[in-house]
């Protein structure tokens, strides 16, 4: 075997050093035949507005004069197929009371139908979704289509697109995620349930994430999974993904009569938001190395790589990274297009390309 070169094995060793391991994922330009490719979306449509870890076996990609398509790839060959855009679900809250204009409909299948985030308002001026309109209610259909809202405090503001719908603690009912601002003390991810019955059904907080500290720093909810094994859900969020973001994963737990959200790991250099975009699911997680358990795949700090991040022995550790090549312009989604088991995080770059990233 032909050793390597002298500075290949330096570049190695600088990386082992850092702490950041070589890029060992495999990275793809699918479709280099599309010139240009606009966007594209989840083969499962990501109904609660969070991944958890689902692996579609097809995505659909819309080209830059409009049209959408289905890709997937048939005994080895890419399979091409146009579909009417009016086929592709966007969720939007036209006709759902109070909605704020850019609002999310999130939809579930337990006991929470839909769920929207209400009420309008300038009062806080951060803008980093792109405008400076903010939420002041939230606002829930649950399974038999009664509708209830709970209206947040003039000092207070939902910095959010949508309410993530997602079983935290178990017990086969959805909790509302959502981002949760106070003037003087920036963000807070929280954590919202449907609570009591007919008249006295209402939204109550369950817990939330201890707020930031000062106004303007906010933070994006990434991905929920039992990251360790332990039979639990976690979820992770990046907090400040706009200057440094940090990791952070959780659990609902008890604490006496009321529910808290329990620390588990963190770790900083992550981004899963570029500052005024409306974009908000730039993470994914499945079972990148084979071990049974899934991991965490999102940008680096500086948006340039896609790490690949494992919660082992009550750390966060990042053990794959790749180069993007470019910056990213989409979503970030997870698929199974090959059929073999193995997981492939997609996205679209700004200069247009479809990039497929999957283990080696």
């Amino acid at each position: 075997m032909k050793p390597a070169p002298i500075s290949t094995l330096a570049a190695l060793l600088a990386l082992s050093l850092s702490g950041v391991p070589a890029a060992a994922g495999k990275v793809e330009h699918l479709l280099p035949q599309m010139r240009c490719i606009d966007t594209i979306r989840s083969g499962d449509a990501l109904l609660g507005g969070m991944h958890t870890g689902s692996l579609p076996g097809h995505v659909f990609f819309q080209r830059c004069d409009t049209l959408w398509m289905v890709y997937k790839v048939k005994r080895g060959a890419p399979s091409l197929t146009p579909i009417g855009g009016r086929f592709i679900p966007k969720f939007r809250a036209k006709r759902k009371p109070f909605a704020i204009p850019d609002a999310r409909v999130t939809v579930g299948a337990r006991n929470i139908q839909e769920a929207w985030l209400t009420r309008p308002t300038r009062r806080y001026d951060h803008a980093i979704l792109g405008d400076d309109i903010e939420a002041g209610g939230l606002a829930a259909k649950d399974a038999r289509g009664r509708k209830v809202e709970l209206i947040l405090p003039e000092q207070e503001v939902f910095e959010d697109r949508m309410a993530r719908l997602v079983d935290l603690d178990g017990d086969g009912n959805d909790e509302m995620v959502v981002v949760h601002t106070r003037r003087d003390k920036g963000a807070s991810l929280a954590v919202y349930a449907v609570r009591g019955a007919r008249e006295s059904e209402r939204i109550e907080l369950l817990a939330e994430s201890t707020p930031i500290g000062r106004p303007h720093r906010w933070l994006n909810p990434a991905v929920a999974a039992d990251f360790d094994g332990d039979g639990r859900t976690e979820i992770a969020w990046v907090e400040t993904p706009h200057i440094g973001g940090t990791l952070k994963v959780a659990r609902l737990g008890d604490s006496g009569d009321s529910r808290r959200l329990t620390p588990v790991a963190e770790l900083a250099g992550f981004s899963n938001h570029r500052a005024g975009s409306r974009e908000l699911q730039e993470a994914v997680t499945f079972d990148w190395n084979g071990d049974g358990r899934p991991d965490i795949i999102l940008p680096d700090a500086e948006r340039k790589r896609l790490q690949v991040v494992a919660l082992k022995d009550g750390r966060l550790k990042v053990i794959d990274s790749m180069e993007i090549g470019g910056e990213i312009d989409s979503p970030i989604l997870a698929a199974d297009l090959d059929g073999d088991g193995r997981g492939e995080a997609l996205l679209v770059t700004k200069d247009a390309r479809l990039l497929s990233f999957r283990p080696e």
